[in-house]
């Protein structure tokens, strides 16, 4: 539901590809390589929507994408399943690009499950009744949250004058309904919505309901600026995800002109993906940065490719030992390895710091740390000595191999066994 799937629904309904061509004037044509991915291909059409509109004259086309909104909230069949047929391709396409990316989720909730079965109307009746009820000039419905302390736009609209919804009253029901399902509930949102969790969060407070914990996270920027949908410019995840592979590439090709091509293309796909989600997931939710690939993509800095060579480095060891470590006693505590344990002592407190607080930066951090430490200790405590295996290094080293691979797991990162 929405106006965005709304404009979609109108453009795919009413423009043929060749209009869409023309308007568009080849511009932000689809890479060859993702022809047939829905995603791709469908998102012209809103493009082509979103030009139309912004010209003289779109007042038809308002009119029409507006009918289209409305009958959506008030839950026509024939138009929600029309909105259904124009998001659908596109969030399959989306999904595959996460799964790329090892994103998955469980179950989807559509929006107008709780228009079709009444839940919105019985919120509508219950926010009338609330003492900070009040109704504008044009019939419109709304809660005056300035009485409670809203600073700022204090007017929360959740019932226009024709009758119909808004999308944070069909998001309140949607909270209502999701405190059934569950005992905490934590919201993800872009910064920009941080107004509406507001009156939101204020609207279930007053109706005596609990509210969620919500993280914002700041918008992410390439060097060629921020990214926008909404205006219709877009850059694709799966472009992103290309380019970091072939950025991967050409590092993995320098440092390893041994490999052959096949490993080249499952080395750099491994580590371009990884560096794409780990740059992301160390800075803080409330901190917003620009993308840049030589950071992303650097083997001494503080990024994927730097764990993952960690990681590699302790599975080399392995598998020159061939074996597991045998019991032993404590060989001498030199400052690298006093400096690994520490850190491997404190995995355990910094996964339930991250998880507790809901800031995965934390954890990834600490990833780039015992990476560090385990660098330090390669160079220093040496496992294999004239064909001898330390038994205590071993060990040690055996731990970190383990704790380096389900923390990059844990955030995102693939860990292969060789680069």
């Amino acid at each position: 539901m929405g106006k965005q799937v709304g404009v979609l629904a109108w453009a795919l309904q009413n423009l043929s590809k060749e209009e869409v061509d023309k308007i568009l004037n080849d511009e932000d044509s689809i890479n060859p390589k993702w022809s047939g991915k829905k995603d791709h291909e469908t998102v012209r059409w809103y493009q082509a929507a979103q030009n139309l509109r912004s010209k003289d004259g779109a007042e038809e086309i308002e009119k029409a994408i507006g009918k289209l909104v409305h009958a959506s909230e008030h839950g026509d069949d024939s138009v929600l399943a029309q909105f259904e047929g124009a998001y659908k391709p596109v969030l399959d396409g989306m999904l595959e690009t996460l799964s790329r990316l090892g994103i998955e989720f469980d179950t989807f909730t559509k929006e107008s499950k709780f228009v079709v079965d009444g839940s919105v109307s019985e919120l509508m009746e219950r926010l009338e009744s609330l003492e900070i009820h009040g109704v504008a000039d044009n019939g419109a419905h709304f809660l005056d949250l300035g009485q409670r302390g809203l600073k700022g736009k204090t007017d929360f609209f959740y019932r226009r004058s024709d009758g119909s919804s808004l999308y944070a009253t069909r998001d309140i029901a949607y909270h209502m309904w999701k405190w059934t399902q569950c005992d905490d509930l934590v919201n993800i949102l872009g910064e920009d919505h941080k107004l509406q969790a507001k009156q939101v969060g204020m609207t279930l407070t007053e109706l005596g309901e609990k509210v969620p914990e919500v993280m914002f996270y700041a918008f992410i920027k390439l060097p060629e600026g921020k990214m926008s949908t909404r205006k219709g410019n877009v850059v694709f995840m799966d472009d992103l995800l290309e380019e970091a592979k072939a950025h991967a590439a050409a590092v993995v090709k320098d440092l390893r002109s041994d490999l052959s091509d096949d490993e080249i293309n499952t080395i750099s796909e491994a580590v371009g993906v990884s560096a794409v989600r780990f740059n992301i997931v160390k800075v803080s939710p409330d901190k917003g940065f620009t993308f840049r690939w030589e950071d992303a993509l650097s083997f001494e800095g503080e990024s994927a490719p730097f764990v993952m060579y960690s990681h590699t480095r302790a599975c080399s060891i392995a598998r020159k030992v061939g074996r597991d470590s045998q019991p032993t006693s404590q060989g001498e505590i030199v400052p690298a390895m006093h400096e690994l344990l520490r850190s491997m002592a404190s995995y355990p407190d910094k996964l339930h710091t991250a998880v507790s607080e809901n800031k995965p930066h934390i954890f990834a951090l600490y990833m780039l740390e015992l990476a560090t430490a385990y660098n330090s200790f390669y160079r220093d405590c040496h496992v294999i000595v004239n064909g001898e295996v330390d038994e205590f290094n071993y060990a040690v080293s055996e731990k970190a191999r383990e704790l380096l691979r389900k923390g990059m797991e844990g955030v995102g990162i693939i860990p292969l066994e060789s680069m």
